[in-house]
């Protein structure tokens, strides 16, 4: 797919049933998955889903409490467990996303078992600062960082070359509706946007060299422990519209051989998949050397309208508005 063009299903990618006739089942067989954060909740629901239609699973989870502290073998183990006595097959791993030797880790027990890594899903994160800004520590909104963003970052790092010369792999990362903003602490959000980033950065290569890795990214809304902080009213609401497994089945279609985009975002749960995605407005062009504080103020209304507003899949999406430059003699710049 052309990355710089928003998609548009070929009718090959159209239904090929309707009223209740059968479609086509989207399977793994012979493919193998890693799982990050499989120990509860979503983590467990992707785990479930893609070994119950054929994927060898690699159930990672550190098995620390959701403000990161701790660890234990239990989570991952049951895991694991549940998907062998479902007739599935699956390894747990212990090791932490948040180093790089725990990453290497990860993907070293998957490639050691099964000899590839077709589909990595980056699900693993904490809340461990909390508060105001003023209030969180600068370990604590590291550990936010380095658990959320640095180990979707580690383990794909030891993953990207495998998939790279194979020219195959399907990476989900899993980021949150947080960093759109709300009243949380800030490593959480932080980190959770900075997933959005890798993700385009990593999708964005990958078209740019025709590679058949696909980068998506979700924003689930579900039931989990961290949903527990948000007080009873909404706790006792998310369990019963937004179980976990109602945010697993775009997760699977993102990590399927027929996904047809990379580098998008999608929110998640209760059985529903809606695109996310940035849009840059037409703004407001003073003239070369003409634009002043003033001038912006006067036509502020301008630049913050949505009126023909201009979808951007990419970096050279947005700077393309101006044709002052050839942007196009770029493309293939890597730094």
């Amino acid at each position: 797919m052309d990355g710089s063009k928003e998609f548009r299903p070929l009718d090959s990618q159209q239904p090929t049933s309707f009223k209740g006739a059968m479609l086509s089942e989207c399977r793994f067989d012979g493919q193998v998955a890693i799982v990050t954060g499989a120990g509860n909740g979503l983590g467990r629901a992707y785990a479930r889903l893609l070994a119950a239609r054929g994927a060898r699973v690699l159930v990672n989870d550190l098995g620390g409490d959701m403000h990161g502290a701790g660890a234990s073998r239990g989570p991952a183990a049951r895991t694991a467990q549940e998907i062998v006595a479902a007739g599935g097959i699956a390894e747990a791993n212990f090791d932490s996303v948040a180093t790089g030797p725990g990453g290497k880790s990860i993907v070293k027990q998957a490639m050691d078992t099964w000899g590839q890594v077709d589909i990595v899903i980056n699900n693993a994160g904490a809340v461990v600062a909390r508060g105001p800004i003023d209030e969180n520590t600068d370990d604590d909104f590291c550990t936010d960082l380095m658990v959320a963003a640095g180990g979707t970052f580690f383990v794909t790092k030891a993953v990207w070359r495998h998939m790279w010369d194979r020219n195959y792999g399907r990476i989900v990362n899993v980021s949150s509706s947080a960093f759109l903003g709300m009243n949380s602490s800030a490593g959480y959000p932080a980190a959770k946007g900075a997933t959005w980033g890798l993700t385009r950065n990593l999708a964005y290569r990958a078209t740019s060299q025709d590679k058949d890795i696909k980068v998506n990214c979700v924003m689930p809304t579900a039931a989990a422990r961290m949903t527990k902080l948000m007080g009873d009213a909404i706790s006792h609401g998310m369990e019963r519209y937004y179980p976990p497994e109602s945010a697993a089945a775009p997760v699977g279609y993102l990590a399927h051989r027929d996904v047809a985009v990379s580098g998008e975002m999608f929110a998640t749960g209760g059985d529903i998949m809606r695109r996310v995605f940035v849009a840059v407005t037409p703004g407001y062009d003073a003239g070369e050397g003409r634009l002043t504080p003033e001038l912006v103020r006067e036509n502020f209304g301008t630049v913050f309208g949505e009126a023909n507003s201009t979808l951007v899949l990419n970096a050279y999406d947005k700077v393309a508005l101006d044709r002052r430059v050839d942007w196009q003699a770029g493309l293939g710049s890597v730094f």
